[in-house]
């Protein structure tokens, strides 16, 4: 959440350098910049802050990461030349998708000399299990690949990474992410042309492409679990898997709001970095799942 003013902007960065004890940060992130917000880093004279915290020392480099549109981003980087990375959201189904734009503001970061941290190599979890005709595509090739090291893999090849930042919750996903990041192998030919096929797949599905962020369900005021809801769907309409949909989408609503309870506020739209229509997502998943 935006702090609501200039001082309670800046005393959040000396609350984690107290929290952290680490003395100074090596690398620090400007968080969430995005059409609808990235006015308020000029009126809070945030980016004259980080500068000066850097010239202190308690900064060895700054960035910010990114959810905004490549026109957005190309000024950022005009504005503020001295910007040393960019945090953007890479993975292979959303690199020629026009709401998160990744291949544009991947090529504009690079066109401006940037290095970038990827986030949602794995888009939330969402290729770790991908639907049944991509699946498909990445056995026949090598059954014992995991999806998930698909989509890292083909951000971790591309051009000017620093590094990926792949959400791990087991010692199982951390293993695996390890088998095959420690001797480091982009894609080769082969593999490049199985994730544009894959690519090609995913460019036709109508899957939800939410990341279960969360930032859409804190002020929902019908307290509607919106990621679980939509990946309840997703499990229909990306797999075909039509009960487990209907039985974690029972799950997902039986304490709390149910997708048919929305209001249509839009709060959740103006929140989501993914840009996502969420109330007609919504509606649709009523229309699916409580039948």
């Amino acid at each position: 959440m935006m702090a609501p003013n200039e001082k309670a902007a800046k005393n959040q960065f000396y609350t984690s350098l107290e929290r952290t004890g680490a003395g100074y940060f090596d690398y620090y992130l400007l968080h969430a910049l995005m059409d609808n917000n990235y006015t308020k880093y000029d009126k809070f004279h945030i980016w004259d802050f980080v500068k000066e915290q850097k010239e202190k020392g308690l900064i060895k480099h700054y960035g910010f990461s990114f959810h905004g549109s490549p026109k957005l981003l190309e000024k950022l980087l005009t504005d503020h030349p001295d910007v040393e990375f960019v945090q953007l959201q890479i993975n292979y189904a959303d690199w020629e998708n026009p709401e998160v734009a990744s291949r544009a503001n991947y090529e504009i970061a690079r066109r401006h000399g940037k290095s970038i941290v990827v986030m949602e190599p794995v888009k939330g979890g969402t290729l770790a299990n991908p639907p049944a005709a991509v699946k498909k595509l990445f056995d026949d090739y090598d059954p014992n690949m995991s999806y998930a090291s698909w989509a890292i893999r083909f951000a971790a090849s591309l051009d000017g990474i620093m590094t990926v930042l792949s959400g791990m919750s087991s010692l199982e996903q951390m293993e695996d992410n390890l088998s095959y990041m420690k001797d480091f192998k982009p894609l080769n030919d082969e593999e490049q042309k199985i994730i544009q096929q894959a690519q090609r797949i995913m460019g036709n599905s109508s899957t939800i492409p939410c990341t279960a962020c969360r930032y859409c369900t804190k002020g929902c005021p019908k307290n509607i679990p919106i990621p679980e809801i939509f990946s309840a769907a997703n499990k229909e309409i990306g797999n075909g898997q039509r009960d487990e949909a209907l039985s974690d989408y029972k799950k997902a609503v039986e304490s709390v709001g149910k997708a048919s309870d929305c209001i249509n506020c839009k709060q959740c739209e103006r929140a989501c970095p993914q840009h996502i229509k969420i109330t007609d997502h919504l509606k649709k998943c009523a229309e699916m799942l409580e039948k």
